[in-house]
C-alpha cells in the first residue's frame, strides 16, 4: 500500500545550477543547444533552440509508493506556446534503459503559470521506476528572443479526484 504523501519532493530549486546538479543532488541541464540559459534567484532563464531540451535526473522515483501524483513547475513561455515534457521510466529501478512518455502542454498566456502534470497522463509510464524527465519540442521556439522561465519544479502529492 503506498504512503500517504505529506510533502511534495522538491526536484529542482536551480540553487546548483552552476554545478549542473537539482535539488536531489543529480544532473541537470541541456543538451548545450539553448541559444541562452542561466539561473538566478531560483528560477531557469532559457532561449530554446528548434531542438534543444533540458533535463532533470532521478534516483529511480517510486512515486506510487510515495504517493506522488504529478509533476508541477512555474513557467512562463510566449502567448500560445507548447511544448512537450518527456517522463523516463524503467521496468524497476534495476534495469538500465528507460522508455519515454509524453505529454503535451500548451495554451500559454504569456505570463508566469503554474503546470501540473498529472502523471496518469503520461500513457504507458511506469510510475513506480521514475528516472527522470525533461522539457523540449518548443513551438515559438524563436519568438524574438522571448526568455522562458522555468521554476519550482516538484513531483507533487495525488491531486484530489
Amino acid at each position: 500500500m503506498a504512503d500517504v504523501c505529506r510533502t511534495n519532493l522538491l526536484v529542482d530549486d536551480f540553487a546548483m545550477f552552476s554545478d549542473r546538479l537539482n535539488s536531489v543532488g543529480l544532473k541537470a541541464g541541456d543538451d548545450n543547444s539553448m541559444i541562452a540559459l542561466a539561473a538566478e534567484h531560483g528560477t531557469l532563464s532559457f532561449v530554446p533552440a528548434k531542438n534543444s531540451y533540458f533535463f532533470e535526473s532521478l534516483p529511480c522515483v517510486d512515486a506510487v509508493e510515495e504517493g506522488y501524483g504529478a509533476i508541477s513547475f512555474r513557467m512562463k513561455a510566449p502567448k500560445g506556446a507548447s511544448f512537450a515534457v518527456e517522463l523516463q521510466t524503467k521496468d524497476n529501478c534495476g534495469e538500465s534503459e528507460y522508455k519515454s512518455s509524453w505529454h503535451y502542454v500548451e495554451g500559454f498566456t504569456g505570463q508566469t503559470e503554474i503546470v501540473v502534470i498529472p502523471l496518469k497522463l503520461f500513457g504507458g509510464a511506469n510510475a513506480r521506476a521514475i528516472d527522470g524527465f525533461s522539457w523540449g519540442t518548443w513551438d515559438f521556439y524563436d519568438e524574438r528572443g522571448f526568455v522562458w522561465t522555468l521554476s519550482d519544479v516538484e513531483f507533487t502529492c495525488n491531486p484530489s479526484d
